[in-house]
């Protein structure tokens, strides 16, 4: 650990500056794809449905 000096609360354990942490999905190409497809079929439903109700 680091030199001490006096501190009222002291450090207890080491700081990791060494590690960064990344904050991202890793998704594959054909999971994008397959969510890109649900998303696009559910929106085309809902576009039905919708005008389906206003139509009548």
């Amino acid at each position: 650990m680091e030199p001490l000096k006096y501190r009222r609360h002291p450090r207890v354990y080491k700081k990791q500056t060494e590690q960064v942490e990344d904050n991202s999905i890793n998704l594959s190409g054909a999971a994008a794809i397959g969510i890109l497809a649900l998303v696009f079929v559910k929106g085309v439903f809902l576009g039905y449905m919708i005008n389906k109700k206003w139509s009548k």
